[in-house]
């Protein structure tokens, strides 16, 4: 199963509380596994570089910077939304920017 449908950067819309995200969170995901994950602290962008793979259903990320590993399942929803689903709380992204110049292999 082909994962194009995830390149590109994708916008948290919301997510339940008990996720903790920051307001305005932004996942990039580029060909080849990376993903960089932005965050706006105090009117900058703070990006942190990870690495990501795609199995089946579940979305594996690591910080190679510092140990730090998570998997999630996901979803391509109706309407191009990225669903994550951490085993019940969830989050809902929804694509901010495709260049398929950049994004797809």
């Amino acid at each position: 199963m082909s994962t194009n449908w995830l390149l590109g950067i994708w916008r948290l819309m919301r997510a339940d509380a008990s996720l903790d995200f920051a307001p305005g969170v932004r996942m990039e995901f580029l060909v080849d596994g990376v993903l960089r994950y932005h965050v706006d602290v105090g009117g900058q962008d703070q990006v942190v570089d990870l690495v990501y793979r795609v199995d089946g259903e579940m979305l594996h990320t690591d910080n190679p910077a510092a140990p730090h590993s998570m998997s999630v399942r996901i979803e391509h929803g109706v309407g191009d939304v990225l669903l994550l689903d951490f085993g019940g709380p969830q989050a809902m992204l929804v694509r901010e920017v495709e260049h398929p110049e950049r994004y797809i292999q």
